[in-house]
């Protein structure tokens, strides 16, 4: 008598956004999509049906689309969330707009910031991005900002700016320095997350800090950028951020602002609606 025998289906390959492949994982979309805060019942739905229209030769860049369409449906919110990732990518391309987000995270916890200021090594001067300042405590920030989602930040990324810390700390301006932070639009390597525990490096991304990603504490905070109103044109987000207004909360206050660049009430209203539904 033959034995019953599974047939498995084979398992796709799919591309990376840096152009490796890598075996699709429903699992892997599903905790994706419960960052999100979307229902354990939607998850597996939205899974579900966006697995079925995986092939071999499928970028993560279709199976993104395919996702973001059936998540708007069930919560703008949740979609604002998953987009989160492409919606900081977008704030470039040159990265003094990432630099403005980042220093407003920092003003979020307390800090007070300043903006590519250079500062006396002990032996030579540095520009810093970011100086967060605190009575006598000091953080300073470098940022690194890719155009590419799928570009990695290095273990040779981190090594360069513990040297730079290293430097700074022991110049005569670096009395009250007391941490040294790598912000980032796009992952660390696993090298660079091991280096950075150990010697002391604070690192901010999409896969770190471990605990708490970058993007997290930004969901937690709701420090969404105006990159992520999708109804918001592209002419006027440019316009916006190039005048260095870079948060959805404080595009509340820039109405008349707004009517200036020639947008109607209306579109006014919906975009301050969906802020709002943000904020909640």
């Amino acid at each position: 008598m033959k034995k019953n025998r599974r047939i498995n289906r084979p398992k796709a390959h799919i591309f990376k956004s840096t152009g490796e492949l890598e075996i699709f994982s429903a699992k892997k979309l599903e905790r994706s999509l419960l960052r999100t805060g979307l229902r354990p019942k939607d998850v597996k739905e939205i899974s579900k049906e966006v697995a079925q229209k995986v092939k071999p030769g499928t970028s993560t860049r279709e199976i993104f689309k395919d996702a973001f369409k059936l998540i708007r449906k069930k919560s703008p919110i949740a979609a604002t969330h998953y987009s989160l990732k492409k919606s900081i990518l977008e704030l470039g391309p040159t990265g003094f707009e990432f630099e403005y987000f980042v220093s407003k995270y920092f003003e979020e916890i307390g800090y007070t910031t300043y903006i590519g200021i250079v500062v006396q090594g002990e032996f030579v001067r540095h520009e810093v991005d970011i100086v967060a300042s605190k009575p006598n405590y000091q953080a300073y920030v470098e940022c690194k900002f890719h155009n590419n989602i799928g570009r990695t930040n290095d273990i040779k990324i981190v090594l360069y700016i513990k040297a730079r810390w290293d430097d700074l700390k022991n110049g005569p301006d670096g009395k009250y320095l007391r941490e040294f932070f790598v912000a980032s639009n796009t992952t660390f390597s696993k090298d660079a997350i091991d280096y950075a525990k150990g010697t002391g490096l604070q690192l901010l991304g999409v896969n770190a800090p471990e605990d708490e990603s970058f993007l997290d504490k930004i969901k937690k905070r709701k420090l969404y950028p105006i990159t992520s109103l999708k109804r918001l044109k592209k002419s006027y987000c440019t316009e916006l951020l190039s005048k260095k207004i870079i948060l959805c909360k404080d595009l509340l206050e820039e109405k008349n602002l707004l009517i200036r660049m020639g947008m109607s009430e209306e579109e006014i209203r919906a975009i301050f609606s969906d802020i709002n539904k943000l904020m909640k």
